[in-house]
């Protein structure tokens, strides 16, 4: 495993991000500027940002559908949601199937319904 790539200074010379051990692990104390050290990337917990989730979603009351996306989680397809979107129309929606163009922003999402009539009647 060793090529002569002391000096190369692929990894951190500091411990702000671990590195790969030679035993395989990884730690910031294996950061010592060691090519086969690689640095991974940031360690301190922060969370990935640009997921988005797409869906076509369709009104419970007049059965419109519009594409639309999320942020913060996953929606279940097949199942009923009360959504509040950035124009407004906030109201019962099924989630139809995962779409491929992003849409109208999902502000928020209510917990899951198995059926339009109930969620309705809970909102």
């Amino acid at each position: 495993m060793s090529r002569h790539y002391k000096g190369r200074y692929s990894s951190p010379r500091n411990n702000r991000r671990a590195c790969l051990c030679r035993d395989g692990s990884y730690s910031r104390d294996c950061c010592d500027g060691d090519y086969f050290a690689q640095g991974i990337g940031n360690v301190t917990g922060e969370g990935i940002t640009d997921v988005i989730y797409k869906y076509i979603i369709e009104s419970c009351s007049d059965s419109h559908r519009h594409h639309a996306h999320i942020h913060t989680t996953p929606l279940t397809v097949g199942k009923v949601y009360y959504l509040e979107l950035e124009n407004n129309h906030n109201e019962c929606y099924t989630i139809i199937q995962e779409s491929g163009g992003e849409g109208i922003h999902i502000d928020s999402a209510s917990s899951l319904y198995d059926d339009c009539a109930t969620c309705q009647a809970d909102n």
